[in-house]
């Protein structure tokens, strides 16, 4: 199978579906791949099919989720 760099997705935390790692290790960063498209043809036309990479899930969170949990570990956050 040939891919070629048109095809990779990336994450785009806030515009697209949330993405988290199957391991457990949290959100897909902005920026990494997370799979590749590939287009195919029935009755109705043309359509492309998102293919995860086999370590990528799609998140069971929304963004929101990812944004407060980044937020409560991040150790570099201050409180006053």
């Amino acid at each position: 199978m040939n891919i070629s760099s048109n095809q990779i997705v990336y994450s785009e935390h806030g515009i697209d579906e949330c993405f988290e790692y199957k391991d457990g290790r949290g959100r897909v960063p902005d920026g990494n791949a997370v799979g590749y498209e590939i287009q195919d043809h029935d009755l109705a036309g043309a359509y492309n099919t998102l293919i995860l990479f086999e370590d990528i899930i799609y998140s069971k969170y929304d963004h929101q989720y990812w944004d407060n949990y980044e937020l409560e570990h991040d150790v570099d956050r201050i409180i006053i």
